[in-house]
C-alpha cells in the first residue's frame, strides 16, 4: 500500500492526501485526480507504513521521491472518467515484506461480488484522516444503482456512470471509502491462491460518507491493463 503526499520542501511537513498501490520497482498506480489538485502536484510516496502514529512497527515505512506522473489520456479534470494514473518514483524499491508490488487482475473482475477496500482515510465526512492503515468489506451493486444516483448531473460524471470502467461497490452497513481513500485499490481473492489479493479497482469517487446502501464508484482497472503495459514500457 502506498500513500501519497506533497511536501513542499524537505524541512516542511508532508501532506498525505491520497492512496495508491505498488505495480514494480517504481511505478505506483493511483487515480488520476490524486496526481494534481488544489492540493499541489504529488512530489513523495510512503511504502511500507502501516501507523503514522507510531515509530514501533516491524514495517521499517520509506518515503520515495517522485520523478513524475501520467494520468490516462482519458481523463479530463473536473470530469472523473478514465480515473486511472501512474505514478513512478527516482529510485527502485527494494522489495520486503510490506513494499511489495500487488497483483493486477488478468481476468475480468465481474464474477465477484465481494471486495475489501483499503486506506488511510477519515471514518467520516468531518473527522480526520486515520493514522491507521484500515480495510473494509465492500461489496457490489448493479450499475443500475449508481446510474439512478448519478443522474443529478455532478460535475464529476456529467454523463451518469459508466459500467465499463467503472464498479459500483458499497455496503448495506455503515462502512465505505471516505475522504482520503481515493487512489487506493479495491481488492479481491485471487481465484487460484485464496491468500493472495487482486487489484480489480481504484477509488474514485463517492456521493456519500459511511452511509448504508449508498455504493461509492471505483475505476475497474481491467479493462486498462494495455495502457499500463504500454506506459510502464515507455515511462
Amino acid at each position: 500500500m502506498a500513500r501519497l503526499g506533497r511536501r513542499p520542501d524537505p524541512s516542511s511537513r508532508t501532506d498525505w492526501f491520497c492512496g495508491g498501490v505498488l505495480i514494480s520497482e517504481r511505478s505506483v498506480l493511483t487515480a488520476a485526480h490524486c496526481l494534481e489538485s488544489e492540493r499541489g502536484e504529488v512530489n513523495v510516496v510512503r511504502l511500507g507504513e502501516l501507523d503514522f502514529d507510531s515509530l514501533d512497527e516491524d514495517a521499517a515505512p520509506r518515503d520515495y521521491t517522485v520523478a513524475g506522473y501520467i494520468a490516462h489520456p482519458g481523463y479530463e479534470d473536473p470530469e472523473f472518467y478514465h480515473d486511472i494514473g501512474l505514478v513512478k518514483l527516482t529510485e527502485a524499491v527494494v522489495f520486503d515484506l510490506y513494499k511489495h508490488p500487488a497483483c493486477l487482475p488478468f481476468q475480468d473482475e465481474r464474477f465477484s461480488d465481494s471486495f475489501i477496500a483499503v486506506g488511510w482515510g477519515s471514518t467520516g465526512l468531518a473527522l480526520k484522516p486515520s493514522a491507521q492503515l484500515l480495510k473494509v468489506k465492500l461489496q457490489r451493486y448493479g450499475d443500475g444503482v449508481c446510474k439512478k444516483l448519478l443522474t443529478r448531473q455532478l460535475e464529476e460524471f456529467p454523463r451518469g456512470f459508466d459500467g465499463n470502467n467503472q464498479l459500483c461497490v458499497g455496503s448495506e452497513m455503515a462502512q465505505d471509502t471516505c475522504n482520503g481513500d481515493s487512489g487506493g485499490p479495491l481488492l479481491m481473492y485471487h481465484r487460484e491462491y485464496p491468500c493472495m489479493y487482486v487489484v480489480v479497482g481504484i477509488t474514485s469517487a463517492g456521493l456519500s460518507c459511511g452511509s448504508p446502501g449508498i455504493p461509492g464508484i471505483y475505476t475497474r482497472v481491467y479493462p486498462y491493463l494495455a495502457w499500463i503495459t504500454r506506459t510502464l514500457a515507455t515511462f
